[in-house]
């Protein structure tokens, strides 16, 4: 199965994502129930290794924080592909999602070597969607942020495709943000 790692948003600050979510023709937006920041993407993994890493990922011993989400943009540079919302800079979100990936390590499953680049994918881009309305979202967003929210958990996520629609999600775990400092 495919996993990942995500900080689901509270019910509150999903709200006001989707507030910003229009005014762009070729947009599917994400629904308010499934705005999260990946922490990790760990892939396909079988059923052995899923238990070892749910056991690495256990062993965090970190205390909740907050966040904000601000600005925007896209990815895809000649043909955008989704639009984001950004996440202001956190050291703790940097450990977590640190931890996230010597625990996937510890685990044996190997991740892909690209930089962390925190966000909330807000919509995903059908192609030939156009630029200029995207532009124009972006410059709407730079100076739009939420309110700082706590963060007191994070969850191991599995997603599995559907014949029509986004794919289905399902918690397979969750890790709540309790304790002082890191494990080893």
């Amino acid at each position: 199965m495919k996993l990942f790692a995500a900080i689901f948003l509270p019910e509150k600050i999903a709200g006001d994502v989707v507030r910003e979510q229009k005014g762009v023709s070729g947009a599917r937006w994400v629904s308010e129930d499934r705005l999260h920041i990946t922490l990790a993407f760990f892939g396909d993994v079988d059923a052995d290794h899923v238990e070892l890493l749910d056991q690495e990922i256990g062993t965090l011993r970190m205390g909740s924080f907050e966040l904000t989400l601000e600005g925007g943009g896209h990815f895809g540079k000649t043909e955008p592909h989704s639009i984001w919302a950004g996440v202001s800079p956190s050291p703790a979100l940097t450990r977590l999602n640190q931890h996230c990936r010597h625990a996937a390590r510890r685990a044996d499953i190997q991740m892909e070597a690209r930089k962390y680049s925190p966000h909330v994918t807000m919509a995903y881009m059908k192609p030939r969607s156009p630029l200029d309305r995207i532009i124009s979202f972006e410059q709407r967003l730079a100076d739009w942020s939420t309110r700082p929210f706590l963060v007191d958990r994070f969850s191991l996520v599995s997603s599995h495709p559907k014949k029509r629609g986004p794919n289905l999600y399902r918690e397979e775990a969750v890790f709540p943000l309790l304790g002082e400092g890191v494990a080893p």
